[in-house]
Protein backbone atom coordinates (compact mmCIF):
# COMPACT_ATOMS: atom_id res chain seq x y z
CA UNK A 1 0.00 0.00 0.00
CA UNK A 2 0.91 3.67 0.19
CA UNK A 3 3.17 4.12 3.21
CA UNK A 4 4.71 7.37 4.49
CA UNK A 5 6.89 7.92 7.54
CA UNK A 6 8.47 10.71 9.59
CA UNK A 7 11.74 10.96 11.52
CA UNK A 8 12.00 13.44 14.45
CA UNK A 9 15.67 14.23 13.83
CA UNK A 10 14.60 16.56 10.98
CA UNK A 11 13.70 19.22 13.53
CA UNK A 12 17.06 18.82 15.27
CA UNK A 13 19.00 19.37 12.06
CA UNK A 14 16.70 22.25 11.05
CA UNK A 15 17.72 23.96 14.27
CA UNK A 16 21.37 23.38 13.42
CA UNK A 17 20.87 24.94 9.97
CA UNK A 18 19.19 27.96 11.54
CA UNK A 19 22.08 28.29 13.99
CA UNK A 20 24.61 28.15 11.13
CA UNK A 21 22.70 30.84 9.27
CA UNK A 22 22.59 33.02 12.36
CA UNK A 23 26.33 32.57 12.86
CA UNK A 24 27.02 33.55 9.24
CA UNK A 25 24.85 36.63 9.62
CA UNK A 26 26.61 37.61 12.82
CA UNK A 27 30.02 37.24 11.20
CA UNK A 28 28.75 39.19 8.16
CA UNK A 29 29.92 36.43 5.84
CA UNK A 30 27.67 35.55 2.88
CA UNK A 31 25.76 32.31 3.16
CA UNK A 32 26.89 29.52 0.87
CA UNK A 33 24.57 28.71 -2.03
CA UNK A 34 23.95 25.33 -0.41
CA UNK A 35 22.92 26.87 2.90
CA UNK A 36 20.79 29.48 1.14
CA UNK A 37 18.99 26.71 -0.76
CA UNK A 38 18.44 24.61 2.35
CA UNK A 39 17.11 27.58 4.28
CA UNK A 40 14.95 29.05 1.56
CA UNK A 41 13.37 25.89 0.17
CA UNK A 42 13.08 23.93 3.39
CA UNK A 43 15.42 21.13 2.35
CA UNK A 44 16.09 18.35 4.81
CA UNK A 45 19.45 16.76 5.53
CA UNK A 46 20.07 13.44 3.81
CA UNK A 47 19.10 10.80 6.40
CA UNK A 48 22.07 9.28 8.28
CA UNK A 49 21.25 5.77 7.04
CA UNK A 50 22.57 6.62 3.56
CA UNK A 51 24.06 10.12 3.82
CA UNK A 52 27.64 8.86 3.38
CA UNK A 53 26.78 7.55 -0.10
CA UNK A 54 25.37 10.88 -1.36
CA UNK A 55 27.56 13.67 -2.72
CA UNK A 56 26.88 17.02 -1.08
CA UNK A 57 27.09 19.00 -4.31
CA UNK A 58 29.56 21.70 -5.33
CA UNK A 59 28.92 25.38 -4.72
CA UNK A 60 28.57 25.91 -8.46
CA UNK A 61 25.86 23.21 -8.61
CA UNK A 62 24.00 24.77 -5.69
CA UNK A 63 24.22 28.20 -7.31
CA UNK A 64 22.64 26.82 -10.49
CA UNK A 65 20.01 25.00 -8.41
CA UNK A 66 19.08 28.13 -6.47
CA UNK A 67 18.77 30.36 -9.53
CA UNK A 68 16.97 27.70 -11.61
CA UNK A 69 14.45 26.98 -8.86
CA UNK A 70 13.74 30.66 -8.22
CA UNK A 71 13.14 31.14 -11.94
CA UNK A 72 10.97 28.00 -12.20
CA UNK A 73 8.84 28.97 -9.22
CA UNK A 74 8.56 32.59 -10.37
CA UNK A 75 10.12 34.12 -7.26
CA UNK A 76 12.82 36.77 -6.94
CA UNK A 77 16.19 35.60 -5.79
CA UNK A 78 16.53 38.34 -3.19
CA UNK A 79 13.07 37.82 -1.65
CA UNK A 80 12.89 36.42 1.84
CA UNK A 81 10.18 34.50 3.60
CA UNK A 82 8.85 31.00 3.08
CA UNK A 83 9.04 30.47 -0.66
CA UNK A 84 8.37 26.77 -0.28
CA UNK A 85 4.69 27.36 0.41
CA UNK A 86 2.27 25.66 -1.93
CA UNK A 87 1.60 27.87 -4.92
CA UNK A 88 -2.12 27.48 -4.16
CA UNK A 89 -1.53 30.41 -1.82
CA UNK A 90 0.14 32.55 -4.50
CA UNK A 91 -2.49 32.64 -7.25
CA UNK A 92 -2.98 35.54 -9.62
CA UNK A 93 -6.26 37.26 -8.78
CA UNK A 94 -6.46 39.05 -12.13
CA UNK A 95 -7.38 36.07 -14.29
CA UNK A 96 -10.84 35.22 -12.97
CA UNK A 97 -12.69 36.06 -16.20
CA UNK A 98 -12.44 34.05 -19.39
CA UNK A 99 -14.12 34.03 -22.78
CA UNK A 100 -15.37 30.78 -24.32
CA UNK A 101 -13.00 29.71 -27.05
CA UNK A 102 -9.96 31.33 -25.43
CA UNK A 103 -7.08 28.88 -25.14
CA UNK A 104 -6.58 30.02 -21.54
CA UNK A 105 -10.23 29.42 -20.66
CA UNK A 106 -10.51 27.51 -17.41
CA UNK A 107 -6.76 27.30 -16.78
CA UNK A 108 -7.14 28.71 -13.28
CA UNK A 109 -9.97 26.32 -12.41
CA UNK A 110 -8.03 23.41 -13.90
CA UNK A 111 -4.93 24.28 -11.89
CA UNK A 112 -7.02 24.53 -8.74
CA UNK A 113 -8.57 21.13 -9.39
CA UNK A 114 -5.16 19.62 -10.10
CA UNK A 115 -3.62 21.02 -6.92
CA UNK A 116 -6.64 20.14 -4.81
CA UNK A 117 -6.58 16.51 -5.89
CA UNK A 118 -2.85 16.14 -5.36
CA UNK A 119 -3.22 18.07 -2.12
CA UNK A 120 -5.14 15.16 -0.58
CA UNK A 121 -2.25 12.86 -1.42
CA UNK A 122 0.31 15.41 -0.21
CA UNK A 123 -1.51 15.59 3.12
CA UNK A 124 -1.12 11.85 3.54
CA UNK A 125 2.47 12.19 2.33
CA UNK A 126 3.37 15.31 4.29
CA UNK A 127 6.25 13.55 6.03
CA UNK A 128 7.55 12.47 2.62
CA UNK A 129 8.33 16.11 1.83
CA UNK A 130 7.01 16.07 -1.74
CA UNK A 131 7.98 19.40 -3.31
CA UNK A 132 6.51 20.13 -6.73
CA UNK A 133 6.10 23.11 -9.04
CA UNK A 134 3.31 22.61 -11.63
CA UNK A 135 2.43 24.69 -14.67
CA UNK A 136 0.56 24.41 -17.97
CA UNK A 137 1.97 24.60 -21.47
CA UNK A 138 -1.12 25.13 -23.62
CA UNK A 139 -4.79 24.30 -23.18
CA UNK A 140 -7.55 24.04 -25.78
CA UNK A 141 -11.14 23.09 -25.09
CA UNK A 142 -14.19 21.43 -26.65
CA UNK A 143 -17.01 23.00 -24.64
CA UNK A 144 -16.16 22.09 -21.04
CA UNK A 145 -13.81 19.21 -21.85
CA UNK A 146 -10.13 19.44 -22.67
CA UNK A 147 -9.11 18.86 -26.28
CA UNK A 148 -5.35 19.34 -25.84
CA UNK A 149 -3.17 20.03 -22.82
CA UNK A 150 0.44 20.12 -21.73
CA UNK A 151 1.13 19.54 -18.06
CA UNK A 152 4.62 20.41 -16.81
CA UNK A 153 6.10 19.97 -13.36
CA UNK A 154 9.37 19.96 -11.45
CA UNK A 155 9.69 17.64 -8.47
CA UNK A 156 12.55 18.69 -6.18
CA UNK A 157 14.52 16.45 -3.86
CA UNK A 158 13.26 17.10 -0.32
CA UNK A 159 16.81 16.53 0.88
CA UNK A 160 19.94 18.64 0.50
CA UNK A 161 20.69 17.13 -2.92
CA UNK A 162 20.85 19.50 -5.93
CA UNK A 163 18.56 17.33 -8.05
CA UNK A 164 15.11 17.69 -9.60
CA UNK A 165 12.96 15.63 -11.95
CA UNK A 166 11.31 17.57 -14.78
CA UNK A 167 8.01 16.00 -15.81
CA UNK A 168 5.90 16.45 -18.93
CA UNK A 169 2.46 15.08 -19.79
CA UNK A 170 0.94 15.77 -23.20
CA UNK A 171 -2.70 14.98 -23.91
CA UNK A 172 -4.96 15.28 -26.96
CA UNK A 173 -8.44 13.94 -27.67
CA UNK A 174 -10.76 15.12 -30.44
CA UNK A 175 -13.77 12.91 -31.21
CA UNK A 176 -15.65 13.15 -34.48
CA UNK A 177 -18.63 11.27 -35.87
CA UNK A 178 -16.83 7.95 -36.47
CA UNK A 179 -13.18 8.76 -35.77
CA UNK A 180 -11.09 10.11 -32.93
CA UNK A 181 -7.73 11.81 -32.65
CA UNK A 182 -6.15 10.63 -29.40
CA UNK A 183 -2.80 10.42 -27.66
CA UNK A 184 -1.53 10.73 -24.10
CA UNK A 185 2.16 10.66 -23.17
CA UNK A 186 4.10 10.94 -19.90
CA UNK A 187 7.84 11.77 -19.93
CA UNK A 188 10.61 12.71 -17.52
CA UNK A 189 14.05 14.33 -17.44
CA UNK A 190 16.65 14.12 -14.68
CA UNK A 191 17.96 17.58 -13.79
CA UNK A 192 21.42 17.25 -12.21
CA UNK A 193 22.83 20.71 -11.48
CA UNK A 194 26.38 19.39 -11.54
CA UNK A 195 25.82 18.89 -15.28
CA UNK A 196 23.24 21.52 -16.26
CA UNK A 197 24.40 24.05 -18.85
CA UNK A 198 23.19 27.60 -18.21
CA UNK A 199 23.37 28.41 -21.92
CA UNK A 200 21.27 25.47 -23.10
CA UNK A 201 18.04 27.26 -24.00
CA UNK A 202 17.22 25.51 -27.28
CA UNK A 203 13.70 24.08 -27.07
CA UNK A 204 14.47 21.24 -29.50
CA UNK A 205 17.52 20.16 -27.50
CA UNK A 206 15.48 20.43 -24.30
CA UNK A 207 12.76 18.14 -25.71
CA UNK A 208 15.35 15.53 -26.67
CA UNK A 209 16.43 15.23 -23.04
CA UNK A 210 13.07 13.77 -22.03
CA UNK A 211 12.51 10.01 -21.81
CA UNK A 212 9.06 8.59 -22.41
CA UNK A 213 7.68 6.82 -19.37
CA UNK A 214 4.52 5.43 -20.99
CA UNK A 215 1.89 6.37 -23.57
CA UNK A 216 -1.32 5.44 -25.35
CA UNK A 217 -2.63 6.54 -28.74
CA UNK A 218 -4.90 5.70 -31.67
CA UNK A 219 -2.74 5.08 -34.72
CA UNK A 220 -5.89 4.36 -36.74
CA UNK A 221 -8.42 7.09 -35.96
CA UNK A 222 -11.31 5.08 -37.44
CA UNK A 223 -10.41 1.81 -35.71
CA UNK A 224 -9.72 3.57 -32.38
CA UNK A 225 -7.60 0.74 -30.98
CA UNK A 226 -5.40 1.59 -28.00
CA UNK A 227 -1.69 1.33 -28.75
CA UNK A 228 -0.21 1.20 -25.26
CA UNK A 229 3.50 1.53 -24.50
CA UNK A 230 4.66 0.72 -20.95
CA UNK A 231 8.09 -0.85 -21.48
CA UNK A 232 9.82 2.02 -19.60
CA UNK A 233 7.28 1.99 -16.77
CA UNK A 234 9.02 -0.69 -14.72
CA UNK A 235 10.80 -1.09 -11.39
CA UNK A 236 14.18 -0.35 -12.97
CA UNK A 237 12.91 3.12 -13.88
CA UNK A 238 11.27 3.57 -10.47
CA UNK A 239 14.56 2.78 -8.74
CA UNK A 240 16.42 5.12 -11.09
CA UNK A 241 14.07 8.00 -10.27
CA UNK A 242 14.02 7.29 -6.54
CA UNK A 243 17.79 7.03 -6.31
CA UNK A 244 18.15 10.32 -8.17
CA UNK A 245 15.60 12.15 -6.02
CA UNK A 246 16.31 10.64 -2.60
CA UNK A 247 19.87 9.36 -2.94
CA UNK A 248 18.96 5.75 -2.22
CA UNK A 249 16.50 2.96 -2.95
CA UNK A 250 17.24 0.83 0.11
CA UNK A 251 14.58 -0.30 2.55
CA UNK A 252 15.38 2.48 5.01
CA UNK A 253 14.89 5.15 2.33
CA UNK A 254 11.44 3.78 1.56
CA UNK A 255 10.63 3.68 5.25
CA UNK A 256 11.75 7.30 5.57
CA UNK A 257 9.91 8.57 2.48
CA UNK A 258 7.20 6.44 0.86
CA UNK A 259 6.49 3.10 -0.78
CA UNK A 260 7.06 2.51 -4.48
CA UNK A 261 3.31 2.73 -5.06
CA UNK A 262 3.14 5.99 -3.13
CA UNK A 263 6.02 7.37 -5.19
CA UNK A 264 4.32 6.56 -8.51
CA UNK A 265 0.98 7.98 -7.34
CA UNK A 266 2.70 11.25 -6.47
CA UNK A 267 4.77 11.23 -9.66
CA UNK A 268 1.79 10.76 -12.00
CA UNK A 269 -0.31 13.07 -9.85
CA UNK A 270 2.31 15.75 -10.39
CA UNK A 271 1.68 15.35 -14.13
CA UNK A 272 -2.08 15.85 -13.75
CA UNK A 273 -3.07 12.18 -13.64
CA UNK A 274 -3.91 12.09 -9.96
CA UNK A 275 -5.95 8.88 -9.68
CA UNK A 276 -4.32 6.93 -12.56
CA UNK A 277 -7.78 6.75 -14.12
CA UNK A 278 -8.20 10.10 -15.85
CA UNK A 279 -6.81 13.63 -16.07
CA UNK A 280 -8.74 16.65 -14.72
CA UNK A 281 -12.00 17.56 -16.47
CA UNK A 282 -12.64 13.99 -17.66
CA UNK A 283 -9.34 13.63 -19.48
CA UNK A 284 -9.78 10.08 -20.80
CA UNK A 285 -6.67 7.86 -20.90
CA UNK A 286 -7.88 5.21 -23.34
CA UNK A 287 -8.62 1.57 -22.59
CA UNK A 288 -10.49 0.78 -19.37
CA UNK A 289 -11.01 -2.78 -18.16
CA UNK A 290 -13.88 -4.08 -16.06
CA UNK A 291 -14.81 -7.61 -14.95
CA UNK A 292 -17.12 -9.46 -17.33
CA UNK A 293 -20.24 -11.26 -16.14
CA UNK A 294 -18.49 -14.57 -15.58
CA UNK A 295 -15.76 -12.97 -13.49
CA UNK A 296 -18.30 -10.87 -11.60
CA UNK A 297 -20.08 -14.04 -10.46
CA UNK A 298 -16.81 -15.69 -9.50
CA UNK A 299 -15.71 -12.70 -7.45
CA UNK A 300 -19.10 -12.62 -5.75
CA UNK A 301 -18.84 -16.32 -4.86
CA UNK A 302 -15.40 -15.62 -3.43
CA UNK A 303 -16.90 -12.75 -1.38
CA UNK A 304 -14.43 -10.21 -2.74
CA UNK A 305 -15.39 -6.61 -1.76
CA UNK A 306 -16.26 -4.31 -4.65
CA UNK A 307 -13.06 -2.31 -4.14
CA UNK A 308 -10.92 -5.43 -3.78
CA UNK A 309 -9.81 -4.51 -0.23
CA UNK A 310 -9.88 -7.83 1.62
CA UNK A 311 -8.84 -6.24 4.92
CA UNK A 312 -11.25 -3.32 5.23
CA UNK A 313 -13.82 -3.79 2.46
CA UNK A 314 -17.28 -5.21 3.05
CA UNK A 315 -18.02 -8.61 1.47
CA UNK A 316 -20.94 -8.52 -1.00
CA UNK A 317 -24.38 -9.66 0.10
CA UNK A 318 -26.40 -9.50 -3.13
CA UNK A 319 -25.11 -10.14 -6.62
CA UNK A 320 -27.78 -7.83 -8.05
CA UNK A 321 -26.00 -4.86 -6.45
CA UNK A 322 -22.45 -6.16 -6.84
CA UNK A 323 -20.23 -4.34 -9.34
CA UNK A 324 -16.52 -4.93 -8.66
CA UNK A 325 -14.14 -2.15 -9.64
CA UNK A 326 -12.47 -1.93 -13.01
CA UNK A 327 -9.31 0.01 -13.81
CA UNK A 328 -7.47 1.90 -16.51
CA UNK A 329 -4.52 0.33 -18.29
CA UNK A 330 -2.27 2.83 -16.49
CA UNK A 331 -3.55 2.00 -13.03
CA UNK A 332 -3.13 -1.70 -13.76
CA UNK A 333 0.48 -1.21 -14.89
CA UNK A 334 1.39 0.77 -11.76
CA UNK A 335 -0.23 -1.79 -9.47
CA UNK A 336 1.35 -4.64 -11.42
CA UNK A 337 4.97 -3.47 -11.17
CA UNK A 338 4.58 -2.55 -7.47
CA UNK A 339 2.97 -5.91 -6.66
CA UNK A 340 -0.35 -4.40 -5.55
CA UNK A 341 -2.86 -5.92 -7.98
CA UNK A 342 -5.13 -7.53 -5.42
CA UNK A 343 -7.94 -10.06 -5.99
CA UNK A 344 -9.77 -8.14 -8.77
CA UNK A 345 -7.11 -6.47 -10.88
CA UNK A 346 -5.05 -9.65 -11.12
CA UNK A 347 -7.72 -10.75 -13.64
CA UNK A 348 -7.07 -7.72 -15.86
CA UNK A 349 -7.15 -8.44 -19.59
CA UNK A 350 -5.00 -6.45 -22.00
CA UNK A 351 -6.87 -4.90 -24.94
CA UNK A 352 -7.01 -6.60 -28.31
CA UNK A 353 -8.05 -5.30 -31.72
CA UNK A 354 -11.53 -6.71 -31.05
CA UNK A 355 -11.98 -4.19 -28.22
CA UNK A 356 -11.64 -1.27 -30.62
CA UNK A 357 -14.93 0.58 -31.29
CA UNK A 358 -14.20 0.55 -35.02
CA UNK A 359 -13.45 -3.15 -35.24
CA UNK A 360 -15.60 -5.26 -37.58
CA UNK A 361 -15.34 -9.02 -37.76
CA UNK A 362 -15.03 -10.74 -41.17
CA UNK A 363 -18.75 -11.56 -40.99
CA UNK A 364 -19.52 -7.90 -40.28
CA UNK A 365 -17.37 -6.83 -43.21
CA UNK A 366 -19.16 -9.27 -45.53
CA UNK A 367 -22.55 -8.04 -44.35
CA UNK A 368 -21.46 -4.42 -44.72
CA UNK A 369 -20.19 -5.00 -48.26
CA UNK A 370 -23.40 -6.75 -49.34
CA UNK A 371 -25.52 -3.92 -47.95
CA UNK A 372 -23.32 -1.32 -49.63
Amino acid sequence: GVVYHHHPWYSVVAAAVAAAAAAAEESQLPLSWRLQSIQRFGLRPVPPAWASAVAGGTEEAWKKYYKYRCQTEGIKEEEGGDDNMDKEEQGDDDDDDYDWGDEDYGSKELMEEWKKKLGYMKYEAKDCGWQWTPKFGYLTWDDNEIRSAEYYCHVWSPFAIPHAIALEHRYHRRPRYSTMEFYTVWSYRLVDFEEEDDDDDDDDDEAKKYTELCSNCFEDEAMRASVIQTSNLNMKTVHKLRRFLYGSVNAESKKTTCSDLGFLLLLFGSMGTVDLGEDPKHGWLGYDWSPDEELRKKLFDDKVPEDGDLEEGDPPESIDNYYPSGCSWLRHRVLEITDNLGPIFKHYRHPTIKDAPGYRSPDDEESYDSEG
